[in-house]
């Protein structure tokens, strides 16, 4: 179900004659699988925040809490759940069902690959869009 939003999304960009975006992609994947925590505009105010012990990252500022530079890096590892960051963290779900579409490797800027999912690039690339 997850992965089908983002295909559904990529299905009809294609049939009205255009090509969808890694951020198109991206932002239908977020609204599908993250927005019911982060809200729908990334700020942390999903309806299931309330239910989040600490409350949910607002993830609008991640390049602001990262001195100005986009951790995309950190992201996929958070979102592929390959960050023992979030290890203690249960809120966070685990997307194995996104790593069964499209898997591919990220190689992060240290070098280090992780065995991710193109739509979990899309995420990023979605993130990385709407920064403040």
């Amino acid at each position: 179900m997850r992965v089908r939003l983002a295909a559904a999304v990529v299905a009809t960009l294609a049939a009205a004659g255009c090509v969808a975006t890694p951020v198109q992609v991206g932002r239908a994947a977020y609204q599908d699988n993250c927005a019911s925590c982060h809200g729908a505009r990334a700020t942390g105010d999903g309806p299931m925040a309330v239910f989040v012990a600490g409350g949910v990252p607002n993830l609008r500022q991640l390049s602001l809490k990262n001195g100005g530079s986009f951790p995309e890096a950190h992201v996929v590892q958070v979102v592929t759940r390959v960050s023992d960051l979030h290890a203690n963290i249960v809120a966070m779900p685990d997307f194995g069902a996104l790593l069964d579409a499209s898997p591919t490797i990220y190689t992060a800027p240290d070098g280090e690959q992780i065995r991710t999912d193109a739509t979990v690039l899309a995420i990023a690339d979605y993130l990385r869009s709407v920064q403040n």
